[in-house]
């Protein structure tokens, strides 16, 4: 009779530290830090291409928090186009940063670190048939 007895208490104390051993290895599993969670990649904004008489703006672009480039080409019959971006807010658009300079027929671009939100340009050429294309990276 001692020996079905030892084989239980053996048993049962098997089965016990099984059962307790068990739960710590599936919570060291779990604890296991995760893959940081990737950020959806973001697209630029499409390019524009303005024409105007003395002075007009680009289409609004919805731009997120972070570092951006546009590249700005001009092709105009003065020396350069004026560039200026504008964050819209509520009441009167702030500018953004320094007026770029596009000189006419050329190109140029420039690196703006943005809080993010609906942004434009304002261009001013004092010439007609004044053409600004513009591309967002």
């Amino acid at each position: 009779m001692r020996i079905p007895r030892i084989c239980f208490a053996t048993a049962t104390a098997l089965l016990t530290l099984g059962l307790t051993a068990a739960p710590a290895h599936a919570a060291e599993a779990r604890q296991q830090p995760a893959a940081p969670p990737q950020r959806a990649a973001v697209a630029a904004p499409p390019p524009f291409n303005v024409w105007f008489n003395g002075y007009g703006s680009s289409p609004k672009a919805d731009l997120v928090q972070g570092g951006h480039q546009v590249a700005l080409h001009a092709n105009c019959d003065s020396d350069i186009v004026a560039a200026q971006l504008y964050h819209v807010t509520w009441g009167r658009d702030r500018p953004v940063g320094n007026v770029v300079r596009i000189p006419c027929n050329g190109g140029t671009s420039a690196y703006y670190n943005l809080s993010g939100g609906e942004y434009y340009f304002y261009f001013l050429s004092g010439v007609d048939n004044t053409q600004v294309v513009g591309t967002w990276a």
